[in-house]
């Protein structure tokens, strides 16, 4: 028999318990167990004066809304507000009441503005919940697996400049510079220029962002997020810079605040990140660096037993004592100085590569040259650790660490797009985002293993029950 429900509720009066309402399992009850954000007032009682002006809203709650806004994927403060005030789960997380109205969505944008855009708070509270996990024994920062990720700006790419902008290089590239140049005098050669220009796209909307173009991907303005995380996925520091910075001068910079933290050991890092000038800083800085195979460049092999194919870089071993290289037919290739590139210049003479049988297979001119970087050095250290098997084992790790939670966090905290623009501002969006992360995973671990505490307990209590009769 079909029934037909008749609707009373727009017009039944009825007295409902909050709590009740908002599911055992919700995820903001797992987080509300696992962290108490009363710690957010104290680190923003500086920025409030206790004399002057109105009431403020409380910034426990304008951080909270923060909070929902990106843990559950909502794509802007204004429609976060609309899910608040529908969303009993959501106003229990924030204290709300049925009858007490939400903030306007502009009032955290116009707090960011005044208090927040030029304090720590997004990194002290990044860095709150990473040291919650460090307290719960999670965190092993042992091995760094690091890597970059695009986000797309808020910025039409049709509406651009085209400008010549001088070629910024970090403080790393030019002390390689002067070092170049110093041994280029002590030569009796002209000092280099490395001073160039080049023409950048720069954004009309939003000048602090780049124009991203990588391999198959489409030509849009972004900006490059590098992060860093631990063997266990857990988020240990982000930072953002424009999206046309290479990976290698960016990276630079990041490995020198990654550093700073003495328990790390080892960083996990892809192709990007293989420059000798980032490698050597690694290095210097205590770190051993992880990086993947390349193969040698040039012409393809045609098969395995062709005896036919080029010579590659690796078969021409270099004698660090004498400073040559020897090719594969023991001819020795000697130092001619630094070209005007920069690089180590190592020639062999005409005449011992005029009548060498493996000459098709060597060079197409009079002679072979090779070139070498002034860092090579710590080139030929990290392709030595790839083969080790501390790189054979952790390489592989960086499929289950990084590259999960950039798909983590790009499918579930919006972290493929922005609506912000400015550097410092995404940058804190991106400390929210990863705080997020990080705290969702945590909330998770600790639930699950209360639930299998509480398990455990009644099969114990159970038993004993039932043994006892």
């Amino acid at each position: 028999m079909m029934t037909k429900k008749e609707n009373k509720s727009k017009s039944v009066m009825q007295f409902v318990d909050m709590e009740m309402l908002v599911p055992q399992n919700h995820l903001v009850r797992k987080i509300d167990k696992t962290i108490d954000f009363e710690f957010i007032r104290e680190k923003v009682k500086h920025l409030y004066d206790d004399e002057i002006g109105r009431p403020s809203i409380d910034p426990v709650v304008l951080f909270k809304m923060v909070f929902i806004q990106y843990m559950f994927g909502i794509k802007s403060m204004r429609q976060t507000v609309k899910e608040i005030e529908v969303n009993i789960a959501y106003r229990w997380f924030l204290g709300l009441d049925f009858t007490e109205s939400v903030p306007h969505h502009s009032t955290f944008s116009k707090n960011y503005e005044r208090r927040f855009s030029n304090s720590t708070i997004f990194e002290d509270i990044f860095l709150e919940i990473l040291n919650l996990v460090n307290e719960k024994g999670l965190l092993n920062k042992e091995s760094s697996f690091i890597d970059s990720t695009h986000t797309k700006a808020y910025a039409n790419k049709r509406k651009i400049d085209k400008k010549e902008v001088e070629v910024s290089h970090n403080k790393y590239v030019k002390a390689l510079h002067e070092e170049i140049n110093e041994l280029r005098k002590s030569e009796g050669k002209k000092p280099i220029n490395f001073s160039e220009k080049k023409m950048d796209s720069i954004s009309k909307t939003d000048p602090e962002c780049g124009m991203f173009h990588k391999g198959e991907k489409e030509q849009q303005l972004a900006y490059s997020t590098q992060v860093a995380c631990d063997e266990n996925g857990w988020v240990t520091n982000a930072m953002v810079f424009p999206g046309n910075m290479n990976d290698n001068n960016s990276g630079t910079d990041f490995i020198e605040q990654i550093a700073k933290d003495k328990e790390v050991k080892n960083v996990v890092m892809d192709a990007g990140y293989t420059s000798p000038v980032l490698l050597n800083e690694v290095i210097e800085a205590g770190l051993t660096p992880v990086v993947p195979y390349t193969r040698p460049k040039g012409a393809k092999k045609k098969s395995k037993d062709d005896i036919e194919q080029p010579f590659t870089s690796t078969q021409y071993i270099f004698d660090k004592e004498h400073n040559c290289y020897v090719c594969p037919l023991g001819i020795i290739l000697t130092y001619r100085g630094i070209n005007s590139q920069g690089n180590l210049s190592f020639k062999s003479r005409t005449k011992d590569c005029k009548n060498c049988p493996l000459k098709h297979r060597c060079t197409k001119q009079n002679f072979k040259e090779i070139q070498r970087n002034v860092l090579e050095h710590a080139s030929d250290y990290a392709r030595e650790i790839r083969l080790s098997e501390l790189g054979k084992k952790l390489y592989p790790l960086r499929k289950i660490t990084i590259e999960r939670c950039f798909a983590q966090t790009k499918f579930n905290n919006n972290l493929g797009f922005t609506f912000l623009r400015g550097r410092k501002k995404n940058q804190d969006r991106v400390l929210i985002i990863f705080a997020c992360h990080n705290l969702i995973k945590l909330a998770r671990i600790l639930h699950k293993n209360a639930s299998n505490l509480v398990s455990h307990l009644r099969f114990f209590f159970g038993k004993v029950f039932f043994y006892s009769y």
